[in-house]
């Protein structure tokens, strides 16, 4: 699965035939998916209304086509939000522009609709292109997803100055591991998330040049980019502006089964993140092995690790906050560690 450029699914309704045969080859040469070429607004509206409304579906049309009917075309396009209509009248026919109009108009979910993101002062888009956002996110079942935010943020923290966020809403976590006490020992701040305020995006304000966002397990993705409750809203933004996505697989038979939903549903998000997938090990017995390999098929081609399990991970830290330099001077964390950082540059 190519994670970083997911596949678009296309709708041609253009009447030229030489207009509409360049486009299609120009966006199949992109990696998108054309699923119709309809020749008629009835063709048209039949490929649509055989969408599944949760289906990403992107329309390129143009006003020549037989019998258009603007204005159901547009109630069809406020009733879906999962769907992009894009006229390109008006636009030469140059791979450049063409390309460079059709992205501009892409819909994205939710966050387009939500007017609360828009309305924000303090939004993570205002934030220097150079930072670096490392969301951390996985299973359920407690694989591990504070305690790898902490090492990498102590990692980062001896050349950069780093932020985390504890952004998980319903179990935070990571003020109790690094010790309410340690605060003045960690060489990165830590923010918790007050669900209070019901944010709609991190304070930009906080933010430094790496942030670590511990946003827990993820839900569903289909919840995340159609439901329009904050929560919903929150993570999704967070999603937008991220530079990396961390997700991490606790060693069972049933991470490998939540892994292989999120790699089956990774591609609803439509957006260019790099993913970085880790594994959680926590032996070394056959059944480990099994999942090991098990882990490694289903990542074939990306970028995944093997974190071992080490006893002291699993230890708060102590009030003088040096548990965490402890976790980096074990050989073989260490190693994985490193690779994990370097992966993310």
């Amino acid at each position: 699965m190519a994670s970083e450029i997911p596949q678009l699914e296309v709708i041609t309704a253009i009447a030229d035939v030489e207009t509409e045969d360049f486009i299609a080859q120009l966006l199949f040469s992109q990696g998108w998916n054309i699923i119709n070429r309809a020749i008629d607004f009835a063709g048209l509206r039949t490929a649509l209304e055989n969408r599944h409304e949760f289906l990403r579906t992107v329309v390129i049309y143009s006003s020549d086509l037989a019998d258009l009917n603007l204005i159901e075309l547009s109630e069809m396009e406020g009733r879906y939000p999962a769907f992009s209509i894009i006229c390109i009248d008006g636009i030469d026919i140059n791979s450049h522009l063409i390309m460079t109009h059709i992205r501009s108009k892409l819909r994205l979910p939710l966050v387009y609709q939500n007017q609360s993101s828009a309305k924000s002062e303090l939004s993570i888009s205002q934030s220097p292109k150079k930072q670096k956002i490392i969301t951390v996110t996985g299973t359920t079942g407690s694989p591990g997803r504070s305690h790898l935010t902490l090492l990498l943020a102590n990692y980062f923290s001896w050349r950069s100055q780093v932020q985390v966020f504890d952004a998980d809403l319903k179990s935070p976590s990571l003020a109790y591991l690094v010790g309410t006490q340690a605060q003045s020992g960690t060489r990165f701040s830590l923010t918790t998330i007050q669900t209070a305020n019901k944010p709609s995006d991190l304070p930009a304000s906080e933010m430094k040049e790496v942030t670590f966002v511990d946003i827990g397990a993820l839900p569903p993705l289909r919840e995340v980019v159609t439901d329009r409750r904050w929560q919903a809203t929150f993570i999704n933004n967070i999603l937008e502006q991220s530079s990396s996505l961390i997700y991490i697989t606790k060693s069972s038979g049933l991470g490998l089964l939540r892994l292989e939903d999120f790699i089956t549903e990774f591609p609803i998000l439509l957006r260019k993140i790099p993913i970085i997938y880790v594994l959680n090990q926590r032996g070394s017995s056959r059944e480990d092995r099994a999942i090991e390999s098990r882990f490694s098929s289903l990542t074939s081609g990306e970028r995944a690790f093997v974190v071992p399990q080490d006893s002291r991970s699993l230890q708060p830290a102590n009030p003088h906050g040096k548990v965490l330099d402890r976790f980096v001077a074990s050989s073989k964390l260490a190693k994985e560690i490193d690779k994990i950082a370097q992966s993310i540059g």
